[in-house]
């Protein structure tokens, strides 16, 4: 069974996922054809096998009056992507000098949708890999919440915060366990009643503030007297927690 979330990790709609798989399984078929394999409306079909040419996954060849699709060879995917990750690599120094001078002292982001986890966990990851304090807070937290839907995404978190020795210290509800169970965790409960589904995640001078819902929200405040603020509150819930 393939994992369709890594196929949308890499760029794919769910849509665009359905059609690139199908067309591994069947070969070289028409896009009606392929519309009666997956169920999908027509329409839906031909767009998304629009996309999927122009992201390169897919090429087509005309017979006849009948154009013919087919899936690119999973193997060349992984050479584009490559290709696509070096060149990205060569204008990220310059990219990031852009993107520092250019920042305030207060910033506000939000973000809205499914990637909100995966967004939150990788900024955790870029802005404590290289820093003196690799330390993230976390309060408030039932861990088993985005687990059923990001369980790939966190896995890969888990794995970074080994790697790059970041230690974590959450706060969770008493009758609950933390997930992660390799060391770079430190766990304390809170009463039920105390709990907030909404976690709260401090690291360097950022604070985030993840609200599950449908669709979920992702707020990341970046600064520094804002960040300290939320500190001296987690250590405070620290000491009392158990």
């Amino acid at each position: 069974m393939i994992n369709k979330q890594i196929l949308e990790q890499i760029g794919l709609t769910d849509y665009e996922s359905k059609i690139y798989l199908a067309l591994l399984t069947h070969g070289q078929i028409s896009a009606y054809e392929l519309a009666e394999k997956t169920g999908l409306y027509r329409q839906v079909t031909y767009d998304s096998l629009k996309r999927l040419e122009e992201k390169g996954f897919v090429n087509s060849v005309q017979e006849g009056k009948t154009k013919l699709f087919k899936a690119t060879n999973p193997e060349l995917i992984l050479e584009i992507l490559n290709e696509k990750t070096e060149n990205y690599k060569q204008i990220l120094p310059k990219l990031v000098e852009i993107n520092k001078s250019s920042q305030n002292p207060l910033s506000v982001e939000t973000y809205k949708g499914k990637n909100v986890v995966r967004i939150s966990l990788r900024d955790i990851i870029n802005t404590l890999k290289d820093s003196k304090d690799k330390t993230v807070l976390c309060t408030a937290i039932d861990e088993y919440l985005p687990l059923d839907k990001y369980d790939l995404i966190v896995t890969q978190y888990e794995r970074d915060l080994l790697h790059y020795n970041i230690k974590e210290k959450v706060i969770i509800k008493e009758k609950t366990k933390g997930i992660f169970k390799k060391g770079t965790s430190k766990y304390k409960k809170i009463p039920e009643k105390f709990f907030n589904e909404n976690p709260i995640q401090i690291y360097g001078d950022n604070v985030q503030i993840i609200i599950f819902g449908n669709p979920d929200y992702l707020i990341i405040i970046r600064n520094k007297n804002v960040a300290e603020a939320y500190k001296k509150q987690f250590e405070l819930m620290w000491s009392i927690a158990k």
